[in-house]
């Protein structure tokens, strides 16, 4: 819970405006993001109690929350993507297996994730810090104007999630269609439409 929603949200929250992880809990945007994404997907999938699960939840937000504690965005962001293999992907895969469809939070997560290692947004450099092999993949696979293109190679890219995501109903498209919305309005607007089309 704790990992896997500083990963979650930290591309989301990037591309948002936000810089620390209490500015991002305290955002009338990004905290219910983070809270949804916590308590419907995450927590849904987790093989402990529900009180057991929102309870420890509400603990870790508590101490997003702790103005004592300055916690970079930036500095969370480090390896993202490594770090999304193994803390966000199990629960995204999980719910779509139990739910037999995809969760709209983890899925939006991931597409800010692939958006964010473009490397720039609004003509501001993004905070990249990974191998330069991934650098360079997606340095080169942005190149392209295809959103379908770019989520494909992405998610087929068994190096980076050691399988083929890609055979995951939906994932290629909704992936793309949210990386477009993004690209057309914006972090906020962009999560809005991917969930109506989504539910």
């Amino acid at each position: 819970i704790l990992n896997g929603a500083h990963t979650g949200f930290v591309t989301v929250a990037l591309l948002h405006g936000n810089t620390t992880v209490k500015e991002a809990m305290d955002d009338s945007f990004t905290g219910p993001f983070i809270q949804k994404m916590v308590y419907d997907e995450i927590g849904r999938v987790l093989p402990m109690p529900k009180s057991e699960v929102d309870s420890f939840s509400e603990e870790v937000f508590d101490r997003f929350r702790n103005p004592f504690i300055k916690h970079l965005l930036a500095s969370i962001a480090l390896n993202s993507l490594s770090k999304f293999k193994v803390r966000v992907l199990p629960s995204l895969l999980a719910y779509s297996e139990k739910y037999g469809k995809l969760p709209v939070n983890l899925t939006f997560s991931l597409a800010c994730l692939i958006r964010f290692y473009k490397g720039d947004w609004h003509g501001k450099q993004l905070p990249v810090q990974d191998d330069p092999q991934i650098v360079g993949f997606f340095t080169k696979i942005w190149k392209s104007d295809s959103y379908t293109e770019i989520s494909q190679k992405v998610v087929s890219n068994k190096e980076f999630w050691g399988s083929d995501l890609s055979l995951t109903k939906g994932l290629v498209k909704a992936v793309a269609d949210a990386l477009q919305l993004i690209d057309a309005f914006g972090i906020e607007e962009a999560q809005k439409q991917l969930s109506e089309e989504m539910n």
